[in-house]
């Protein structure tokens, strides 16, 4: 459920604050305009996951100030997807920003501990669909579930995707990557579900 909007509801139920001033924090600011963008503050709320800052196409510049409003707003883990090496450096310089270049994601804050039900299993078929999966992972990670990153296990070789059969079988998600043939989600599919 929503947690901002249960405690709420928390609040009102024990007298805490009353359904009018709950009201108002409700509908109060649901956004902030920058100018350049209109910073989503009731996002997480309403959907249950923060606003996520989509990297690509944005300058550092105009990254900073959506981030200086996230952080002003209460929003303490923030994701950058899709960041350039320069745009990372360049944020930087006014932000404590963690860059993981193979991914191209930036995070800002402490990463969540797990709370998700369960585990998210990530496949890749083959190195090269590692920056892909680290990209799954790390925005998987911080919207606070639990990652198990299973890399190079494609078909080709089956017995390395055979020796995670434990890792498939405890996992509630499960995510594929696999390039060129793509035969990796038929067989983890056909796996799973015989499991």
């Amino acid at each position: 459920m929503k947690t901002e909007i249960k405690q709420l509801l928390e609040s009102v139920k024990n007298g805490i604050m009353t359904v009018d001033e709950a009201l108002l924090q409700i509908k109060t600011k649901p956004f902030e305009d920058v100018g350049y963008a209109k910073v989503n503050l009731h996002r997480k709320a309403r959907q249950g996951v923060a606003e996520v800052i989509y990297g690509a196409g944005k300058t550092a510049t105009q990254m900073i100030g959506i981030i200086e409003t996230m952080q002003r707003n209460g929003q303490n883990c923030i994701l950058i997807t899709r960041l350039s090496p320069t745009a990372a450096d360049e944020i930087r310089e006014k932000v404590s920003l963690r860059y993981f270049p193979e991914a191209h994601i930036g995070i800002i804050g402490e990463m969540p501990k797990p709370d998700g039900i369960g585990k998210i299993v990530i496949a890749t078929g083959g190195t090269s669909d590692i920056p892909v999966a680290e990209e799954a992972a790390l925005t998987a990670e911080v919207l606070g579930n639990e990652v198990v990153r299973l890399f190079d296990v494609g078909v080709a070789g089956l017995h390395r995707l055979l020796s995670h059969l434990d890792d498939i079988m405890n996992a509630s998600v499960i995510i594929a990557i696999a390039g060129m043939e793509g035969a990796l989600a038929s067989v983890i599919g056909g796996l799973a579900c015989l499991l």
